[in-house]
């Protein structure tokens, strides 16, 4: 084993090895947390190797450094020491590592989501294919698992209502493209109609006008030769050379009173 001692620590979201993002539908997340030295020259850290070929803590020994080392827990894989991972250095290779190491370590972890945490994860990218944004989506989940709320239900209340936009969405198009056709259909019988008419009535329309035209025409003759008929009886005939002038119009007489 190796043992380890502390200066200060701190838990990192994304660590040198890559840690998982908040808000992704993930089982595990990367923890890093940095080990010091004690006052004996100690990182009080057990590292064993695992029959899978994992690393992993077997113990974290008490230490006066005041590090945080009690973020960690025994039994947890270990990702990567100071970005140099198990898989490339293997387990004695990160040992050599660890004892060569001067004063401080970086320890990152792989730690398992307990299943309220993959619920929220869960919950959040459910509420962002619904259209929230990322931290807003984030933090709706977090509140929900704070106040006991069960994400996954609220996650598949949250699909439920996605499927059912989507379902919703895709129907309205539907619909429109089916008025679409139907306005355009009626538009076109309608004006199919019109042309015929027009077709049809063009013939008797025109028929109808010359009679109508004729029949005005007649009139008008008729009317004009009236005219001139009551002009002549009115009027009196032209003097001719010779004819005595006609005798003067006296006013009628009045009766006496």
């Amino acid at each position: 084993g190796v043992a380890a001692a502390a200066a200060s620590a701190s838990a990192a979201a994304p660590t040198p090895s890559g840690g998982t993002p908040a808000g992704r539908a993930d089982a595990n997340d990367v923890v890093g947390v940095r080990l010091s030295r004690d006052s004996g020259g100690l990182f009080r850290l057990v590292l064993k190797r695992a029959e899978s070929g994992e690393v992993y803590i077997g113990a974290l020994l008490p230490s006066d450094s005041g590090d945080g080392r009690a973020l960690l827990r025994e039994g947890e894989v270990v990702a990567a020491i100071d970005g140099l991972t198990a898989g490339a250095a293997g387990f004695e290779g990160l040992l050599a590592h660890v004892k060569a190491a001067e004063q401080s370590i970086l320890l990152e972890v792989r730690r398992r989501r307990q299943p309220q945490e993959e619920g929220g994860a869960v919950l959040a990218h459910a509420l962002g294919r619904l259209g929230l944004g990322q931290e807003a989506a984030a933090g709706v989940a977090s509140a929900a698992v704070e106040r006991g709320i069960d994400p996954a239900a609220a996650a598949g209340l949250a699909e439920n209502l996605h499927r059912k936009g989507e379902e919703m969405k895709l129907g309205w198009q539907n619909a429109a493209t089916q008025i679409g056709g139907w306005w355009r259909d009626r538009t076109e019988a309608a004006q199919e109609k019109i042309e015929a008419i027009k077709q049809a009535a063009g013939p008797a329309l025109r028929e109808t006008s010359e009679e109508v035209g004729h029949t005005l025409q007649q009139m008008r003759e008729e009317v004009a030769l009236k005219a001139e008929g009551v002009l002549h009886r009115v009027a009196p005939p032209p003097a001719r050379p010779g004819d005595p002038p006609p005798p003067p119009r006296t006013p009628p007489s009045r009766p006496l009173c």
